[in-house]
């Protein structure tokens, strides 16, 4: 459709405004323009009215101006709906330009009322903050595209509360390149904290495609941003000697951070390198190896290792193991993370005798501060020869208080690198030792075996006196490494899987680092019921890997598993929960975990509390009563039944409120109003 009489008309009507009123029945130029209109009229009602309209104002008219006006206003209108514009190509995001914003990004569409508080939060100080920056991450990830936030997400990397910055610099790390000169702009290689985050976060988008600016940086960085910017040079394979040659010039920090840049630059065969380092200082060498899964350098770790232990010098029934020798040894342990070659697998082996206390303990705080006559006298403190302070490692007890060392190696080992020759070598252990490495096995099985399989083998240890070789002594240590291992599966929603996951504490990056592994097969319905069983000792703290730092017990440990897709599950835990609820009467904990099951309960559920105390206010019925797992047909007729108790005075009812109690009821008979009508 041709709209150009109806853009001339526009432009002859604004003209008219201009020229003023009087003008109009002697302009011939908005004539011509009505007249052009006519084909149009015939097309549209919307159309005829124009034309209709500006005709009038050719002729005799009572009130010009309004009329100009309104039709004015419908041209505009018209002109508005029928508007379009386009170019030839894909269709993809609009982006808008480096003149635009000076930092490119996206427009998020959103109202700057949403914006205006992220940026306080990020530019200013106080409480708050951070769970306002974190919740909006939460609910609307894409906001922090925005290219109005971007220059203050970057200035958030100084925020003075830590957490907040560490978060930003997690997801900063997640964008595209266009944040790179932002994050370059103003960057200062003499300064502090915000400085090292902005070369992390420049070393996750860009890696190695940015190495000249991490060699840039070595003229003039100074301390923490200096072990920065070598770290980042792990990235570039050409930075090889370079950080050899750190390594002979570098002190201090420095001088680790170009050992730990070696030991994690990937595609390079720096095997005779580190063999010298394990020569030289086999204990501070192997530091660095922990997690480094090639089967070269795992020979290497395990050659360390039995130099170490024959070198040890043999005292009696046991090994004399000075305090720097110890040291030494837990480092090349601890080396042996991840790797899984066949000369470590054989320190697995050899090490069988010694299984237990010292071994076990090498790691422990209770070794490094020197205590005496610790597990049963095991570990001696005595003097060597020239008088320093010396262990002896004695041959092992039959029993344990905690995992064996070598078994919780193996574990970890396996979740980190999940390597099936470490799976086999678990079982093989297993089959020869039985429960000594019930945790790796169990773990293997879950990893990356059958869920009938895993139940059917391990459940006998969370039985009264069933499973172990070495008597009913052990039956609570090996119940205890059992609900452990529970303790680190989960159920992640987003991914709906069974998930296993554990910390390390990885030096390299110097914090903790959660590893996240789905199970083989979800989980077999019989250890739930297993474990909710009420003839089962509910006892031990775990602590949680994916929330490190808080330790949760049995029922938060079965919290974890509640998996909404296995009504069998969500049967079990569920009734469960309401005899938890029933004894400690923790409503507010067990109704809210009822309801994760999808577990109802029926009328009277509510009288039955307030019946068994001896008192009660408004805001309890309230809590339980909005809380509560059931139908809102049972919750109105349990409130009702609440406030006749209440009147009645059989239970006291203290400090009754009538009017929010017909609140209350009004909201719930609402809600049961509109779910009766499929609201």
């Amino acid at each position: 459709m041709n709209l150009n009489p109806l853009y001339e008309l526009k432009e002859r009507l604004e003209s008219c405004m201009i020229a003023g009123l009087s003008l109009l029945s002697g302009d011939f130029r908005l004539v011509r323009a009505v007249e052009q209109m006519e084909p149009l009229s015939k097309a549209s009602p919307v159309f005829q009215k124009i034309y209709t309209s500006a005709k009038t104002l050719c002729g005799t008219c009572e009130n010009p101006a309004d009329v100009l006006l309104d039709t004015l206003a419908l041209v505009d209108a018209v002109l508005a709906t029928q508007a379009a514009v386009g170019t030839a190509g894909e269709i993809r995001p609009l982006t808008v330009s480096d003149g635009a914003a000076g930092m490119g990004g996206t427009y998020s569409n959103a109202p700057y009322s949403q914006l205006a508080p992220l940026i306080e939060a990020l530019t200013t100080s106080g409480s708050g903050h951070y769970s306002q920056v974190v919740d909006t991450y939460e609910r609307n990830p894409e906001i922090f595209s925005d290219y109005r936030l971007r220059s203050y997400l970057v200035k958030g990397l100084n925020a003075g509360y830590a957490e907040l910055a560490e978060r930003l610099e997690e997801w900063l790390g997640q964008m595209d390149a266009s944040f790179l000169s932002l994050l370059k702009q103003g960057f200062d290689p003499k300064g502090k904290k915000e400085m090292v985050r902005r070369i992390h976060v420049v070393e996750a988008i860009a890696g190695a495609s940015e190495n000249d600016w991490y060699l840039s940086l070595l003229d003039q960085a100074q301390k923490e941003v200096r072990v920065a910017a070598v770290l980042a040079l792990r990235h570039s394979q050409e930075n090889y000697e370079i950080l050899q040659e750190l390594v002979k010039t570098e002190r201090g920090n420095g001088k680790k951070a170009a050992l730990w840049a070696l030991a994690r630059m990937e595609g390079t065969d720096n095997t005779e390198f580190w063999e010298k380092q394990l020569k030289e200082k086999p204990g501070e060498a192997a530091e660095y190896l922990a997690f480094i899964q090639s089967d070269a350098i795992s020979d290497l770790i395990a050659d360390a290792v039995c130099e170490a232990f024959e070198g040890l010098g043999r005292q009696g029934n046991g090994y004399l193991v000075t305090e720097k020798e110890q040291k030494k040894l837990e480092s090349l342990f601890h080396a042996m993370l991840g790797k899984a070659s066949d000369k470590i697998q054989d320190i697995y082996r050899m090490f069988q005798p010694y299984h237990k206390e010292i071994w076990e303990t090498l790691s422990s705080d209770v070794i490094g501060a020197g205590q005496r006559d610790m597990q049963k006298g095991l570990l001696e403190q005595m003097q060597d020869e020239k008088g320093e302070i010396a262990f002896v490692l004695s041959q092992p007890y039959e029993h344990a208080p905690k995992p064996p060392y070598f078994a919780k190696l193996l574990t970890d080992s396996m979740v980190w690198s999940m390597d099936k020759r470490l799976f086999g070598l678990a079982w093989e252990l297993y089959g020869a030792y039985g429960e000594r490495f019930l945790m790796p096995a169990l773990t293997a099985s879950l990893l990356d075996g059958t869920a009938a399989r895993s139940y059917e083998e391990f459940s006998k240890y969370l039985l009264p006196g069933g499973g172990c070789k070495e008597g009913n002594g052990q039956q609570k240590q090996v119940r205890l490494e059992v609900a452990d291992i529970f303790a680190k599966i989960y159920w992640d929603k987003k991914e709906r899987r069974y998930v296993y996951a554990e910390h390390f504490l990885d030096g390299f990056q110097g914090k903790m680092v959660t590893v996240q592994r789905p199970l083989g097969e979800a989980l077999d319905v019989r250890w739930i019921e297993l474990l909710t069983h009420p003839k089962l000792k509910k006892e031990g703290v775990f602590q949680v890997a994916q929330n490190y730092g808080y330790n949760m017990d049995w029922d938060a440990m079965l919290a974890n598993l509640i998996c909404p897709e296995d009504p069998g599950i969500c049967q079990q835990l569920g009734k469960y929960f309401h005899r938890r609820a029933d004894l400690s009467q923790q409503y507010r904990r067990y109704f809210t975990l009822m309801k994760e099951c999808g577990y109802q309960m029926g009328r009277g559920l509510v009288l039955k509390i307030l019946r068994g105390k001896k008192s009660f206010r408004f805001w309890e019925v309230q809590e339980i009563i909005e809380l509560a797992p059931m139908r809102l047909a049972d919750k109105l007729a349990d409130l009702e039944e609440a406030g006749a108790l209440a009147e009645s005075g059989k239970v006291k009812a203290i400090a009754w409120d009538k009017d929010r109690y017909e609140r209350l009821h009004t909201e719930i008979a609402k809600q049961l109003a509109d779910e009766t009508k499929g609201i």
